[in-house]
């Protein structure tokens, strides 16, 4: 009647609420009667967690019935008369049962574990309250319900612990400063915790306390307290760990708290290092004082004469426990007998200072003054004058030598040359403008050298011009030149006068072509004519005096500069080589240097350098080539003749590969009578050769005197006949001797007359000289020495220089400036027809050269010039021998448009043609 009652209350609870685990529940409610009513020796399991970890409650779900299953797993707590966690396999498999937690208890914290054994209720993060006796009630499809009891026992460790001094103040981590003697007293407060926690003090892990004192409640919260005392602390206390730990467990790790002993102690002892020594002045030193003993560490001062230096570090050991202070001190000479000291002390315990230190002795350099002589006035000094010094000294220890130096230089006794050095004073006699500048004089003692300031002797003198100036000035007509003139002049306020000169006259230069700064001078100066090219003069005077010799400045006509010299190549490599000239002639302005390099065969340009200077390193070129360098002087005038250089690289090594077994095996071994027979061929070979130098050197002694016994013999009896002739072939012929192709006149054979080859060619039409012309002929001709290459030069404007019948493959002349006046240039040919000079379409432009030949542009013929050109003896000129020919029309071969150092007829129109030689330039 009870089970129908209840059951009628249940359904009317699941009708108002609904709930579905309630439908599960209704059920089982009468089985749960019924098993409650049979309950009896129930075993039980003890099962201890702490709070926050997982825990695990059994419960065996094993049978022993063959065919038998779960249906039905019911978990109870005591406290609670509903299950709170269940597992229904009624009418399914158990694997896939339905699990329910209640959510008042677990929630999902809880989960069933069937496949352990025995099978477990898993709870995660357990918690105080999940504290309690639980019952698991398993029922079977045949076996006989089963029951179980776990009882869940839940650890709180404590939570918060707390370390108090006597006064009840919190200390962490460090407790004090105690002195040496004082007692020190702690407490510690453990808050939480079930059970009750006990708590035990350590010092340096050694157990001091164990007593747990009266348990007090703050605001509910439960909190045991612990005590300990140290009496009479000393040094080997310092630092020391009390720790109190607190624990109620032997699961989780017991709640601690540490404090470090804090003590105060007064330094022991303090030193200087390395004291008592002498000192010397303006050296500085670091001073090192330590002291010991002292905590906190000790406060280092430095004294000196009862005053407070600033100047030092100081740095603690690793452990505290010594104080080093390094004091950086500058002696002075005001130190000596002084009292340095060093003090340490420890203002926090309130016990005085302690002390070391020791009088100062100090050593030091001379101190020197130069003073000149009482009777001289030092701005008045001239050239000329005696002058004296006084080195005034004070030194410790004494001085042992005194030096004078001028500009830096010692000075040595020199009667000779003026100096006299006596004792501490210097003599100069007859003083100059080099006697000028700083004098110092230096004392020597123990402790080095000390040195005066210096003395600065200021000698005037009148104005003298400044070394290294440009003299020489290139200038165009119509062009504006500045001419600067530096002078050295003390004092330096001058004045600057300035006259032109030529041949002709000395004139003054205007004032307003005039500008002055300091002791430098401008003037501007513009040559319009052939006259305004000479010398200028520039003067200074201030009130010393004037200027003994000018400085001088030649003013000449801006023109080409000539062609290097005396090139040669070095460092040459497999694909690099340098090429080194000397420099000409400027043309009178600034000059640079440009280089080409072409393969000699294909005439192919590979490298193209300028430089201020003529040097040059090419690089990149081809190994084992040969190349043509031609160096180029030019300025703003225009470009010089190119000296040409012949240059190659070298060849890449050749690998040569020889096997072993291929290589001779020689063994030649020295036997004495071998190196007897080896030193009398070297011998022999010896004497053979030193009777054929002498030989040799004779022969030519016999020949040379012969030959010049035969040219005296020839000139006495021969009179030297000139004659000049020319051959004139068609329009466009070359004019060319008849035996001598390279020259367009005939050479005088070594006698001065012509080959009688020459006397029967019908071609030639003798001109005859009579009276003095051929002795007027060649002094004038000789004046043609040298060549004029600026553009500048109006000979061929000359009425006497003139173009025949158009014709444009004649040889012209001109002169320079030391050449031939151009009235005799007139007079010589109105005096010989033949000898006309003669300009052509070619050198229309202005260009003269020295002789030369010229043919017509036919297919596969440039125009060419001598490269070099020959001078002709029979002439008075100079024939220099060398490789290069002059190309005969018949002998002409093509080249290559780019042909270093081979001008076209343009580049012959609009530039000098190249003439290699040396060309001669006056000013």
């Amino acid at each position: 009647m009870m089970i129908v009652q209840l059951h009628l209350y249940i359904t009317n609870v699941l009708c108002i609420s609904n709930s579905k685990h309630l439908r599960i529940l209704i059920p089982l409610v009468p089985l749960w009667i019924t098993g409650a009513l049979c309950v009896k020796d129930i075993p039980l399991s003890q099962i201890v967690a702490l709070v926050g970890n997982p825990t695990y409650l059994p419960c065996d779900i094993s049978t022993s019935h063959d065919g038998d299953s779960v249906l039905l797993v019911l978990w109870y707590r005591e406290d609670l008369g509903t299950p709170v966690y269940s597992v229904d396999a009624r009418d399914r498999d158990f694997e896939i049962a339905e699990k329910w937690s209640d959510d008042a208890v677990f929630s999902n914290r809880a989960n069933f574990m069937p496949d352990r054994k025995p099978a477990e209720l898993g709870i995660d993060n357990v918690k105080e309250e999940d504290a309690g006796l639980y019952r698991c009630r398993v029922d079977f499809q045949i076996g006989q319900t089963r029951n179980s009891k776990v009882n869940l026992t839940v650890i709180v460790p404590p939570h918060k612990i707390q370390i108090l001094d006597d006064a009840g103040v919190l200390q962490n981590p460090f407790v004090g400063p105690y002195s040496e003697g004082e007692t020190l007293q702690l407490f510690c407060d453990v808050y939480g915790g079930k059970p009750t926690p006990s708590v035990v003090w350590y010092q340096n892990n050694e157990i001091k306390s164990n007593q747990t004192e009266n348990l007090h409640y703050n605001d509910g919260e439960k909190r045991v307290r612990s005590e300990i005392k140290i009496s009479n602390l000393r040094r080997g206390d310092v630092g020391s760990q009390v720790t109190c730990v607190a624990t109620n467990n032997n699961k989780s790790i017991p709640l601690q708290a540490s404090i470090q002993v804090d003590m105060n102690f007064g330094p022991l002892d303090v030193k200087i290092v390395a004291a008592n020594q002498p000192l010397s002045a303006g050296r500085r030193y670091d001073l090192m004082c330590k002291t010991s003993g002292s905590r906190p560490q000790a406060t280092v001062t430095w004294w000196r004469n009862g005053q407070r230096l600033e100047s030092f570090k100081e740095s603690t050991s690793n452990d505290g426990n010594t104080t080093t202070s390094i004091l950086s001190f500058m002696a002075t000479k005001a130190d000596a007998g002084k009292h340095l000291s060093c003090r340490a002390e420890n203002p926090t315990i309130g016990s005085g200072p302690i002390e070391d230190g020791w009088t100062l002795e100090i050593r030091y350099v001379p101190e020197t003054q130069i003073q000149l002589g009482a009777s001289l006035n030092p701005g008045a000094i001239r050239e000329g004058t005696d002058v004296y010094f006084d080195c005034l000294i004070k030194a410790e220890p004494a001085v042992y030598k005194v030096e004078w130096r001028h500009q830096g230089k010692t000075l040595h006794h020199n009667v000779g040359l003026g100096i006299i050095i006596s004792n501490q004073s210097l003599v100069l006699q007859g003083v100059d403008r080099k006697s000028a500048g700083n004098y110092t004089c230096v004392a020597y003692n123990g402790e080095g050298d000390g040195e005066s300031s210096p003395f600065y002797l200021n000698v005037m003198f009148a104005p003298t011009c400044e070394p290294n100036q440009t003299r020489v000035h290139g200038v165009a007509k119509q062009e504006k030149a500045n001419i600067s003139c530096q002078v050295d002049a003390n004092p330096p306020e001058v004045q600057f006068r300035w006259t032109f000169n030529n041949s002709a006259e000395s004139i003054d230069v205007a004032a307003g072509h005039i500008a002055r700064a300091g002791t430098l001078s401008i003037v501007s100066y513009t040559p319009m004519t052939e006259l305004d090219y000479g010398t200028l003069l520039c003067w200074a005077t201030n009130h010393v005096g004037s200027q003994r010799v000018p400085c001088v400045y030649h003013i000449i006509a801006a023109g080409r500069p000539d062609m290097v010299h005396n090139c040669t190549t070095s460092n040459t490599s497999t694909n690099s080589f340098s090429v080194r000239c000397t420099e000409g002639f400027n043309g009178g302005l600034q000059q640079s240097f440009l280089l080409e390099v072409r393969e000699s065969n294909s005439q192919d340009l590979h490298a193209n350098l300028s430089s201020p200077v003529p040097r040059f390193s090419v690089t990149d070129l081809e190994s084992g080539a040969l190349y043509q360098a031609c160096i180029y002087a030019y300025n703003d005038k225009g470009r010089s003749e190119a000296m040409v250089v012949q240059a190659g690289t070298l060849r890449l090594p050749e690998k040569q590969l020889t096997s072993e077994s291929d290589r001779p095996q020689q063994h030649i071994k020295l036997t004495p009578m071998l190196s007897v027979m080896i030193g009398v061929v070297a011998a022999l070979v010896i004497v053979a050769i030193v009777v054929m130098i002498v030989l040799r050197i004779q022969h030519s002694t016999v020949e040379n005197d012969g030959k010049s016994h035969t040219e005296v013999y020839a000139k006495a009896n021969k009179s030297v006949s000139i004659q000049r002739e020319l051959r004139l072939r068609d329009g466009n012929s070359l004019l060319t001797d008849e035996k001598h192709s390279g020259s367009p006149f005939r050479k005088l054979d070594s006698a001065g007359e012509f080959c009688d080859s020459d006397d029967k060619n019908p071609d030639i039409i003798p001109q005859q000289i009579s009276g003095d012309e051929p002795s007027d002929y060649l002094r004038k001709r000789r004046l043609i020495s040298t060549i004029e290459t600026s553009p500048s030069r109006n000979l061929l404007d000359h009425p006497a220089v003139v173009a025949i019948s158009g014709q444009s493959n004649y040889v012209g002349y001109c002169t320079i400036r030391n050449g031939m006046p151009l009235h005799d240039l007139s007079n010589l040919t109105a005096k010989h027809k033949t000898f006309q000079p003669i300009v052509s379409e070619v050198y229309g432009s202005g260009v003269c050269t020295l002789p030369r030949q010229y043919w017509p542009n036919a297919e596969g013929v440039q125009s060419m010039t001598m490269s070099p050109p020959v001078l002709y003896t029979g002439l008075g000129m100079v024939s220099h021998a060398t490789p290069s020919t002059v190309l005969l029309p018949k002998d002409a071969e093509p080249r290559a448009p780019a042909q270093c150092c081979l001008q076209s007829q343009q580049e012959a129109i609009t530039s000098t043609p190249l003439v290699l030689s040396k060309r001669e330039s006056s000013v």
